[in-house]
This record gives structure tokens, C-alpha cells and sequence, in this order.
């Protein structure tokens, strides 16, 4: 499970990881929430076998290889450290829609 893959090259590290410890490759799955087009190509070249779950795939990545337009930093919003210090507990509590 990767959040976002932009490169794919810490999932390419993993599956390699698991490869080294005698995985068969058509047994990995990679989960992701969101992939870009780059590394959803990137890692099915390198691990053809490598099963890729996603629920969405964004065309382009950005020069710090962010995922555009992506979801932003995923630890982050999922921590709530993304936020501006001037922000309210209440504002931080609603849902984003």
C-alpha cells in the first residue's frame, strides 16, 4: 500500500524488496489511492506480473514530482498537519467535498 505513487520508484524499491525475499511476483499486489500515469507505467514495465490497484490515475506529475492535480500531501491531510496555524479545531473537523 503506497497512498500516491508519482515515479513509482519507492514502489519499485518495495516490490523489489519482496522479490528478494522469494515473493512471486504475480502474487504482489500494489494498492495505491491515487497514481500518476508515469509511475502506474514505470512499475507495470518493471514488474509486469505486479498486480496495480488504484482509484485513480492524474496524467501529470509537477517539477518536485507531485502528482498534478493530485490530492496534495496524503500523510499530511490524513494527520490534519497540513493546515494553516490560523485554523480552527471546527474548520479542521468539517469534510472536504
Amino acid at each position: 500500500m503506497d497512498c500516491t505513487v508519482s515515479t513509482g520508484a519507492a514502489a519499485m524499491m518495495a516490490v523489489r524488496v519482496l522479490l528478494d525475499h522469494d515473493v512471486q511476483e504475480d502474487k504482489i499486489l500494489l494498492v495505491s489511492l491515487l497514481m500518476a500515469e508515469m509511475g502506474v507505467h514505470s512499475v507495470a514495465y518493471a514488474f509486469p506480473q505486479v498486480q496495480i490497484i488504484t482509484t485513480a490515475v492524474d496524467k501529470k506529475v509537477n517539477d518536485l514530482f507531485h502528482i498534478i492535480p493530485g490530492i496534495g500531501n496524503f500523510g499530511d491531510r490524513y494527520f490534519g498537519t497540513d493546515a494553516p496555524p490560523e485554523w480552527s479545531d471546527e474548520e479542521m473537523d468539517e469534510p472536504s467535498y
